[in-house]
């Protein structure tokens, strides 16, 4: 099981709340992304969005509470995400208004950062948007047990990373019925797809390589599981910039009263519903129109400013 390099994998910021792990990539001289992963992920899945490179950007994702070494503290909330994303900001001296791009759990993280710090713009894909409570059936499948499981979470991940490389297109099926309401034939369609296609196989390959070790990433990802079901009121009303989300019809994570949230709330929002990878909104064909509205979107908020 391959472990994280610093210097050569990720860097580290000294801030107030102590030294944080975060990854780059793309032209420093490129508008600034900043890339808030999915619960579960390490920053480090952000090297399965290379594409937003080849458009310019410099993507920046950094470690949150509970990942790796960085320790959870009382006074955390999920708001506190958002605070420590912008002390490594700041510490990497980015000083203009930046684009936030949140996936899943952080997508709530991205919320909280438009919310309270200067944002050029906001993207969003499967975000969670407010109370969030585990989806019994994907819970109860063999992948969320696992995922779940307290124990052998490191000679878990090392199992799915080499069922991963092994039996590419059965893991994917595997990772697409726990998180999608799609058939059989449409699992196997999907997943054939995403082997067939060299750039969605590394992608696929590098999400996969960004939940391991999984011991290293279980405090975080229930940590924030805990506090997402908590959440009792959340008002987004006053998230300003321009912002697009993407919402599959066919999700059983995250479900559609997330994304209905998100087009009441924020004003100038720019939903794109689809099918898709059901959570997994970016595999697949349909998952290719996803990156590309994505990318014209950017492109175009960046031109207007």
């Amino acid at each position: 099981m391959s472990k994280l390099k610093k210097g050569k994998d990720y860097k580290v910021a000294s801030t107030k709340y102590g030294l944080v792990r975060f990854t780059e990539i793309g032209p420093k001289n490129g508008e600034v992304i900043l890339f808030s992963t999915g619960g579960g992920a390490s920053f480090m899945s952000v090297h399965a969005f290379e594409w937003l490179v080849a458009e310019g950007f410099r993507v920046i994702a950094i470690n949150r509470p509970g990942y790796f070494d960085l320790p959870i503290k009382d006074s955390y909330t999920l708001e506190s995400h958002a605070d420590i994303y912008h002390e490594v900001i700041n510490y990497l001296g980015v000083k203009d208004k930046i684009h936030v791009f949140g996936v899943s759990m952080g997508g709530l993280s991205a919320l909280y950062y438009a919310q309270k710090y200067p944002t050029q713009s906001l993207v969003l894909w499967s975000s969670v948007s407010g109370k969030y409570c585990i989806n019994e059936q994907a819970a109860n499948s063999g992948l969320g047990r696992l995922v779940l499981s307290k124990s052998g979470k490191n000679i878990i991940s090392w199992l799915l990373l080499t069922s991963a490389k092994l039996f590419p297109k059965k893991t994917i099926e595997t990772f697409l019925k726990t998180e999608a309401d799609l058939d059989r034939q449409e699992r196997i369609l999907l997943a054939k797809q995403i082997v067939q296609n060299q750039s969605r196989k590394k992608e696929f390959m590098t999400f996969v390589k960004s939940m391991t070790p999984m011991g290293a990433l279980y405090e975080g990802m229930m940590d924030e599981v805990a506090k997402a079901a908590n959440l009792q009121t959340v008002d987004w009303t006053n998230i300003t910039c321009p912002t697009f989300a993407v919402h599959s019809i066919v999700d059983i994570d995250v479900s559609i009263e997330h994304a209905q949230r998100l087009e009441k709330m924020i004003p100038a929002i720019k939903m794109m519903y689809v099918r898709a990878g059901g959570h997994f909104v970016w595999w697949g064909e349909e998952g290719e129109q996803v990156k590309h509205a994505t990318k014209d979107f950017l492109l175009k908020v960046t031109s207007i400013q």
